[in-house]
């Protein structure tokens, strides 16, 4: 164990003393955002969106008061048909398949809208309570300039809650020391009003004010630390941020539970993806892991 304060790589709940306002902080760099984009070399639009679900799952996901796996998926027919971005317990995984071209085709492109990227689709968000357990699922059209006010579409339409996001992601460069991915984002949400708060719209108008001046830089600067961000965006309104959790690069494929899945594929088509080592070949599309099966161990 260590004393260090949690500066970066973490997920923090924030609330106002003097509004009725919840929140989420996000930052993510080297140890939780960087090794996922990079280890796929995808894209510049590409990066940047994935980077965006990401801090997205991170944000939503610390937000459940149970236990399970938050899945951010965005699908449609453009040039980046898939994408996924997981978050569980702190831990977080992403993937982005790309359609046969897109790599040349946005080789020097910046940002894209996600349904310009992505094509006529939907976002969709899903709680994952594992075996036995039905799914939640919330559904979004991806007709949003940025997948945070995708997001915050669904909160207004399908959770009937006021909900703010901001999401960035950008590059780090460092004379003495390789680019790295940063991303940052914020989340928040207007409590209801009852007999103690009374009606908390002119509350919540004025919060939101003062979130929206909340600058791209802002969210990425590793010399800004999450606390102090929330205090200069908030100070007016007694902001308390409470003890950060980690987040990290964490996966969770392994040989057991591939193995358990091809033992449902038909024989016949095990048979066609032995290798001349007499081995199945698998590669988990999220880590880029290679894992060598046995035949015999999927009964192929």
């Amino acid at each position: 164990m260590t004393d260090t304060p949690l500066t970066d790589d973490l997920i923090a709940s924030f609330s106002l003393d003097n509004a009725p306002v919840r929140g989420r902080i996000a930052r993510m760099g080297a140890g939780a955002l960087d090794p996922i984009l990079c280890r796929h070399d995808y894209p510049r639009p590409v990066a940047l969106l994935l980077g965006e679900a990401l801090t997205l799952a991170a944000l939503i996901g610390s937000l459940l008061k149970i236990e399970g796996r938050l899945v951010v998926q965005a699908q449609g027919e453009g040039l980046v048909p898939l994408l996924v971005a997981e978050h569980s317990s702190g831990g977080l995984r992403g993937y982005a398949r790309l359609a046969e071209g897109a790599a040349e085709h946005l080789a020097k492109a910046n940002r894209i809208p996600p349904a310009e990227l992505l094509g006529a689709g939907s976002l969709v968000l899903t709680l994952d309570r594992g075996p036995g357990v039905a799914p939640y699922q919330g559904v979004v059209a991806l007709d949003g300039d940025t997948l945070a006010t995708c997001a915050e579409s669904y909160f207004r339409t399908s959770e009937q809650v006021d909900t703010g996001i901001r999401l960035a992601v950008g590059e780090l460069m460092r004379a003495d020391a390789p680019t790295t991915w940063r991303a940052g984002g914020i989340l928040i949400q207007r409590v209801a009003g009852d007999d103690a708060r009374g009606d908390t719209r002119e509350d919540w108008s004025r919060a939101s004010i003062l979130f929206g001046t909340v600058k791209d830089e802002e969210l990425i600067d590793p010399a800004l630390p999450a606390d102090r961000l929330l205090y200069r965006l908030f100070h007016e309104e007694g902001v308390r941020m409470d003890t950060p959790s980690p987040l990290d690069d964490r996966c969770t494929c392994s040989e057991e539970r591939l193995t358990a899945v091809m033992r449902t594929f038909p024989k016949d088509e095990l048979q066609s993806l032995i290798e001349p080592d007499g081995k199945l070949h698998a590669r988990c599309q999220f880590c880029a892991r290679s894992y060598l099966i046995e035949p015999a161990a999927v009964g192929a």
